[in-house]
């Protein structure tokens, strides 16, 4: 029997109650050649109860021996991959029947060619839905790579290509742009014009169950930044307003969690490095009130604002 033309990573942790309809989704496809690799990185509930619940050859079920989070277990996905193509899903996302079959039709106009191949995808909240397309890759890769957080959900890449680059397992946050960002560094970026996935939105994403996911985003771009393979490929003017843009956000995630010790330090520091920036002068102000005794000049601007 030949090897599947795609293999479908699934990582997976605790999620017997989303995995169901998750694999249920992806042996929808109306293409219908890919073998499907479910990793249940360690789990505690009844993952493997759910998933040998599905009567079906191409779906294949490792369990890892201990907890090694989500970049460990796509790898370990990899290595058992026999497909020409890998393609991954998250445990809750919801592919389209269509996913695979307009991958296909891609990898076939672009003559089989090794590169990364990415569709888009709607945002699935619970009142609401956004389609997502980015803009037509043009320029350079690696930064509309970090630009656009491409989700892995939404990604095709050769087998030829992550036998030489895999993820950084001490990653786990932006792991997945780190690796999107050395492979484009040698090759093409395909996009494929359909939104063919419902990346769903809840409180138990990642990004929901993470209580800080700015300073681990400033990690991995810092690692992109000093990499051999990508470092010298980034503009300095790009570097100098991601790593902006990512601090200023970190200063806002720590004034909303009221860790204004933490916001304290990220304002000084912004101000050293930024000295220039527009938005500076209420860093300033915000600054001066959370420092000892700005409750004093809160109250100040009050009486003054009501006209006492």
């Amino acid at each position: 029997m030949s090897n599947p033309f795609f293999s479908v990573i699934i990582p997976s942790y605790n999620r017997a109650h989303l995995i169901s309809k998750t694999i249920d989704f992806v042996l929808r496809q109306t293409y219908r050649d890919f073998e499907l690799i479910i990793i249940d990185d360690a789990s505690t509930d009844n993952t493997e109860a759910v998933v040998r619940e599905f009567n079906d050859s191409r779906v294949i079920y490792y369990k890892n021996e201990k907890n090694l989070e989500r970049s460990a277990s796509r790898n370990k996905g990899i290595k058992l991959a026999k497909g020409t193509f890998v393609c991954f899903c998250d445990s809750d996302d919801h592919w389209h029947q269509n996913h695979l079959s307009v991958i296909k039709e891609a990898i076939i106009s672009n003559a089989h060619r090794d590169a990364l191949y990415f569709t888009g995808m709607i945002w699935c909240f619970s009142d609401r839905k956004q389609e997502v397309l980015f803009p037509k890759p043009e320029g350079n890769l690696i930064e509309y790579v970090i630009s656009n957080q491409i989700a892995p959900s939404t990604v095709c890449i050769s087998i030829s290509i992550l036998r030489k680059y895999r993820f950084k397992e001490d990653l786990k946050i932006n792991e997945d742009v780190e690796l999107l960002s050395r492979i484009v560094s040698e090759y093409g970026l395909i996009q494929v014009p359909f939104a063919t996935i419902d990346f769903n939105i809840h409180h138990n994403n990642t990004k929901a169950l993470t209580k800080d996911y700015i300073s681990p985003q400033i990690a991995a771009f810092k690692i992109i930044c000093s990499s051999p393979i990508t470092k010298n490929k980034i503009s300095r003017g790009f570097k100098r307003n991601r790593f902006k843009q990512l601090r200023h956000q970190l200063i806002n995630h720590y004034y909303k969690s009221s860790d204004f010790c933490k916001m304290d330090i990220e304002i000084i520091r912004f101000l050293c490095l930024y000295p220039f920036d527009s938005q500076n002068k209420s860093k300033f102000v915000l600054l001066l009130y959370h420092l000892p005794g700005g409750n004093i000049l809160r109250n100040i601007v009050g009486f003054i604002k009501k006209g006492v």
